[in-house]
């Protein structure tokens, strides 16, 4: 008895030691000749669909890359274009999916805007916009623009705050540097914080954000979890709750561009922190929770895409809590997006490459 319980033991130490070491993670080549994919997600088929920035949306059946027709005209130029796609969580019964983008105004303006449209084959139809932010702005850049649908079936949407950082997240009146909630036909949620206020964006859900590129819903506790790029230093990655003020650009943890300050704070009464803030900017792009075996201990972190220093971020959660930080596949180049796919394995875009698989080399 005394043996068995001994071999129980190391077999089950062994087992935590193995669980703990390091991974040996490589990166193969799925999917060629995307220049900048901007957003993924999957059919129930098992097909992938890929935005990429300048205006091309994309179907991988495994076999061929096919070009999907009836996608609107985006403004590509600077950050704008194609950005993230969004399969409808009961698509075999709609066959919806959804669009972000860059929807080109009159007078060379454009803003974030949201469509959704009926995938028949190769091509998108019926197409309805359910979200349009406002105002239009001259600006090429801070658009977002993430999507990402709850358990409940609400459709979130980032928007940057268009280079406007005194202007607009801070203030109720317009649609930039929030995040917001919407259903699945754009008509607003009668719980939304905002519903009823005369002043407020009815769509809003938070406020306070500087360029928000990562949404994700925690698999376990179904809490929105989002990355935002900070200006140089104060990227954050943060818990986003209903009507909660994320401090840009009242508080910060970053600086200007010329390395001069334009606040002071760093925390402020009202205002939430971030979970995590990198100091430097890593320029975060792109996330998603780990919930397959494949990875051993990986399973229940998040993986984020670094733009600047051309990697996957880890951040190992422990009761919903980061306690710990590690990179991976340094030096592989601006990764854009990160998704993990139905077959449990996680895919991530790198710019000029295309679509990238992440395996475990024994």
């Amino acid at each position: 008895m005394r043996i068995l319980v001994f071999l129980l033991v190391t077999l089950a130490c062994s087992f935590v030691f193995a669980q703990k070491k390091e991974l040996n993670l490589e990166a193969e080549l799925v999917v060629d000749g995307i220049a900048v994919g901007w957003g993924m997600d999957w059919l129930p088929s098992g097909d992938l669909l890929i935005t990429e920035r300048s205006g091309t949306l994309y179907l991988w059946d495994g076999q061929a890359l096919n070009e999907i027709e009836g996608v609107p005209a985006v403004k590509s130029k600077g950050q704008g274009g194609l950005l993230d796609v969004k399969v409808h969580p009961d698509f075999n019964t709609n066959s919806w999916i959804y669009l972000s983008f860059s929807r080109p105004m009159t007078g060379g303006e454009a803003t974030t805007a949201v469509v959704r449209g009926e995938l028949r084959g190769n091509k998108l139809v019926d197409i309805a916009e359910v979200f349009r932010a406002e105002p239009a702005l001259s600006t090429n850049h801070h658009y977002g623009s993430r999507l990402v649908f709850d358990k409940d079936g609400y459709l979130y949407v980032s928007v940057g705050d268009r280079g406007k950082r005194d202007e607009n997240p801070q203030a109720l009146n317009n649609h930039c540097g929030k995040i917001h909630r919407i259903n699945d036909d754009g008509s607003v949620p009668q719980d939304n914080p905002f519903v009823g206020n005369p002043i407020a964006m009815q769509t809003i859900y938070s406020y306070g954000h500087r360029n928000p590129q990562g949404l994700a819903i925690h698999p376990e506790t179904g809490a929105l979890w989002e990355h935002e790029h900070g200006p140089k230093g104060g990227d954050e990655l943060n818990v986003i709750q209903p009507r909660k003020n994320y401090g840009w650009p009242v508080i910060s943890y970053g600086v200007n561009y010329s390395g001069t300050k334009f606040t002071e704070l760093t925390a402020k009464e009202g205002m939430l922190q971030p979970e995590v803030y990198w100091v430097p900017s890593i320029a975060p792009s792109g996330m998603d929770f780990v919930t397959s075996d494949k990875y051993g201990a990986l399973k229940g972190d998040l993986l984020i895409g670094s733009l600047k220093f051309g990697y996957l971020h880890r951040c190992d959660l422990e009761g919903g809590k980061v306690v710990k930080e590690e990179k991976f596949l340094e030096g592989i180049g601006r990764v854009r997006s990160v998704r993990q796919g139905p077959d449990g394995f996680v895919y991530f875009t790198v710019e000029g490459k295309g679509v990238m698989r992440l395996i475990v080399q024994n």
